[in-house]
């Protein structure tokens, strides 16, 4: 049910945002919403084509005067993360959201909101409805599982467009135009260890940690935010140095792009550890105290002893852990050398798991160059020879380096300088847009991104701000005229 207060103008877009919003749309089980789009176009008797991966592409004929003009590509990404609180019990496959409206602000209770990249979605599907706006033919193409690799664009037959100008709507900040993202590569390091007969009777105690702010593991990557994974190990080997114990379980991270915010572990040890380790939990809360940004310093820890009794890895395979944990690299490790301020490789330990001795680390490393990566990728490789791990590197894909020789460029900051009176911020931005992907598969292809301000994506604290999207809303109309 819309909140009485949901957003009015533009009418077109968000109407359909809330239609989004409704229907079901996480990565891998996009079904509910090509279902959705199949039939909006259908009922608009516009012409569709499907690959084989599940992409879309409508077809919107040139409107008032521009329908003889080359073709404009319009591209978005309708699958959505899912994340929430763990307070809050969803079904992100067939539940709705839960909308409520914050000083100007867009945002779901409790769970991601989906306006990455829903809100571009639904611009490009209002150019549909308004027969006032000026544009020349589009092709509106809607990527699937973006999210969990960029796996639509990568798998995208591109005999369906002939574009060779492109405008993406998945970017999170508004006044500003991007010429660039970061391509990235996913790894995965694994080891099966055997469990000890040593640790099979002994008490066993679970540590968990949660709080942590988390976010976009390239968006909000520079700003240093606590790793709950990192957290809980540095927790477990302060504790190690006076006391041998078995680590049981490890769990923590929920997707290779959200930076973990919780995490939890099961050792067992010969005696009563439960106060010793509430030590080491309040003298690693402390340190972090003092560096992590002051809007990420909700975090705790939970001690409790358990009553079921957990097998768990020797005293030498649990030290072996622990150090491989510690060793990890997590974080951004270099910058822009001509934008300071622009993050140009990055790596997050993003999920681990620890259960009946298997051992599994995923890990997104981010880049700019593929060739300055390649000492970070070293690293993981040496970390994987020293501890006998398997590692194995998949889902890469290209970035989209900046260059301002972009006659798109010097049309939408035309219109962006006509429309507010200033020129707009240009820069590239440290995540995963499927730009790069697409100027690498359809060849040469004239590509700017803009949106309005989404904060917190890929987390619960995700919102939207109402103000903006009118604003990005004038801009792409405008841009459309012009373009």
């Amino acid at each position: 049910m819309k909140p009485a207060d949901y957003p009015g103008q533009p009418e077109n877009l968000w109407n359909i945002f809330y239609d989004f919003t409704q229907t079901p749309r996480p990565s891998k089980k996009e079904d509910k919403i090509r279902k959705y789009l199949l039939d909006l176009a259908q009922k608009q008797s516009l012409e569709t084509k499907t690959d084989d991966v599940g992409n879309i592409v409508i077809f919107v004929p040139g409107k008032n005067g521009r329908e003889n003009d080359e073709p404009l590509l319009i591209q978005n990404h309708i699958d959505m993360v899912t994340d929430s609180l763990n307070t809050i019990q969803i079904d992100f496959e067939n539940d709705p959201l839960k909308l409520k409206i914050e000083n100007g602000w867009l945002k779901a209770e409790g769970t991601t909101l989906g306006a990455d990249n829903g809100i571009g979605c639904a611009a490009a599907l209002a150019t549909i409805f308004d027969d006032t706006i000026v544009h020349p033919p589009l092709e509106l193409l809607f990527t699937v599982d973006e999210e969990t690799g960029l796996n639509g664009a990568l798998g995208l037959d591109t005999s369906m467009l002939s574009a060779k100008k492109m405008l993406n709507l998945d970017t999170e900040e508004w006044g500003s135009l991007y010429i660039g993202c970061a391509g990235g590569i996913d790894y995965e390091l694994t080891k099966d260890f055997n469990l000890s007969e040593e640790s099979a009777d002994l008490p066993s105690f679970k540590i968990s940690v949660a709080g942590f702010l988390g976010g976009h593991s390239g968006l909000d990557i520079h700003e240093q935010r606590g790793n709950a994974l990192k957290f809980l190990s540095e927790i477990l080997s302060e504790l190690s140095l006076e006391n041998d114990f078995h680590l049981c379980e490890l769990r923590g991270g929920r997707a290779h792009n959200i930076i973990p915010r919780d995490a939890f572990a099961v050792i067992s040890a010969q005696n009563d550890v439960s106060e010793a380790l509430k030590k080491a939990a309040e003298k690693i809360s402390h340190e972090w105290q003092s560096f992590l940004p002051q809007n990420d310093q909700n975090f705790h820890f939970d001690i409790e002893r358990l009553d079921q009794v957990q097998a768990g890895l020797s005293l030498a395979d649990t030290q072996s852990c622990l150090q491989i944990l510690l060793l990890f690299p997590h974080g951004a490790h270099a910058y822009d050398l001509n934008a300071k301020e622009i993050v140009s490789m990055s790596n997050n330990m993003a999920r681990v798991l620890m259960v009946r001795g298997k051992f599994y680390i995923q890990s997104s490393l981010r880049f700019f160059d593929r060739e300055e990566v390649k000492s970070l990728e070293r690293k993981l490789k040496a970390l994987g020879k020293c501890y006998d791990l398997h590692v194995v590197a998949n889902s890469e894909y290209p970035s989209w380096k900046p260059s301002a020789d972009n006659p798109v460029l010097d049309q939408v900051k035309a219109c962006y300088r006509e429309l507010y009176g200033k020129d707009p911020i240009v820069t590239a931005i440290h995540a995963g847009l499927e730009c790069g992907i697409l100027r690498d598969k359809i060849g040469p292809l004239d590509v700017v991104s803009f949106g309005p301000t989404i904060e917190g994506a890929h987390s619960p604290d995700e919102r939207v701000e109402i103000a903006s999207v009118e604003k990005f809303w004038d801009l792409f109309r405008n841009v459309l005229a012009k373009i």
